[in-house]
C-alpha cells in the first residue's frame, strides 16, 4: 500500500517573530505542510494574517493550512464569528488550503468556500466520541460542500478509537483523528489508511494527544510501503 499522507507541523506562537524564527530554523525532510493557527497569534487580524502569511512564502514554499479556530472547537479566537470569518476570506487566496468548521453558520461558511483553493471541513468534539452513523453524516455533508472531511474526536474508552479507524478504512480522503494519549496511534495509522494529512507538533502540541514531527515520520516511514 503506497501511503501519500503528508506530515503537516501545526505552529502555535502567539506573534509573528516567534512564527518566522520557527518556519526559519525548521527542518523540512519531515514536513510536507505547515498550519498556520491564526487564533493563536495575539491581537490577529485580518492585515497581520497576510503580513505573516507572505513572511513564510519569503521563507519557504511549503504550503499552508490555514486555520482561525472557534473556542467551541478547541481555538482561541475571541471576536465576533463576522471578524473571524473575515481574516479567512482575505487571506484563503494566499494560501493552499483552508480549514473552515462545518459548524460555521452555512452562508460564512460558503464565503469561504468560494475564496479558498482547497477546503479541509472540520468537525471537533473533545468531550467524546460519537456514533460512527452520526461521524458519518459528518463525513458525508462535509464532503457535499468542500474537499476535505476533517473529524476529531475525544475517546473515553479504547473501543472509541476502533470508530475512528472503521471511518478511515470506509472512507477515501478523509482526516480521522482520536485524541489524547489512547488515540495518539490513529495519527499514524491514519496514514496508512490513506488520510491525506496528519497533524504533528513542532515543540508543543495543539492539539490532545499529537506527537512531534519526527516521531511520526519515522512511524509513518517504517510502516510504508511502496
Amino acid at each position: 500500500m503506497k501511503i501519500n499522507t503528508g506530515v503537516c507541523a501545526s505552529i502555535i506562537e502567539e506573534n509573528k517573530d516567534n512564527i518566522l524564527k520557527l518556519v526559519k530554523n525548521l527542518s523540512y525532510e519531515n514536513v510536507d505542510y505547515l498550519e498556520l493557527r491564526l487564533d493563536v497569534i495575539e491581537d490577529i487580524t485580518s492585515s497581520k494574517a497576510t503580513d505573516i502569511i507572505k513572511s513564510i512564502k519569503q521563507i519557504t514554499q511549503t504550503p499552508i493550512i490555514l486555520t482561525n479556530r472557534t473556542k467551541k472547537e478547541g481555538g482561541l479566537f475571541d471576536k465576533s464569528e463576522e471578524e473571524r470569518i473575515t481574516i479567512l476570506l482575505e487571506n484563503a487566496h494566499l494560501v493552499e488550503i483552508t480549514d473552515i468548521e462545518l459548524s460555521t453558520d452555512e452562508e460564512l461558511r460558503q464565503k469561504v468556500i468560494d475564496k479558498a483553493n482547497k477546503t479541509i471541513i472540520s468537525y471537533h468534539n473533545f468531550e467524546k466520541t460519537p456514533d460512527k452513523e452520526f461521524l458519518q453524516e459528518i463525513i458525508d455533508s462535509s464532503f457535499e460542500i468542500g474537499d476535505i472531511p476533517k473529524i476529531a474526536v475525544k475517546p473515553n474508552k479504547l473501543e472509541d478509537t476502533f470508530t475512528v479507524l472503521q471511518l478511515l478504512m470506509e472512507n477515501n480522503g478523509i482526516i480521522a483523528i482520536s485524541m489524547d494519549k489512547i488515540g495518539s496511534y490513529t495519527r499514524v495509522m491514519g496514514p496508512v489508511m490513506g488520510a491525506p494529512v496528519t497533524y504533528a507538533a513542532i515543540n508543543n502540541e495543539s492539539a490532545p494527544g499529537q506527537l512531534d514531527i519526527k516521531t511520526t515520520s519515522q512511524m509513518i516511514k517504517k510502516l510504508k510501503t511502496d
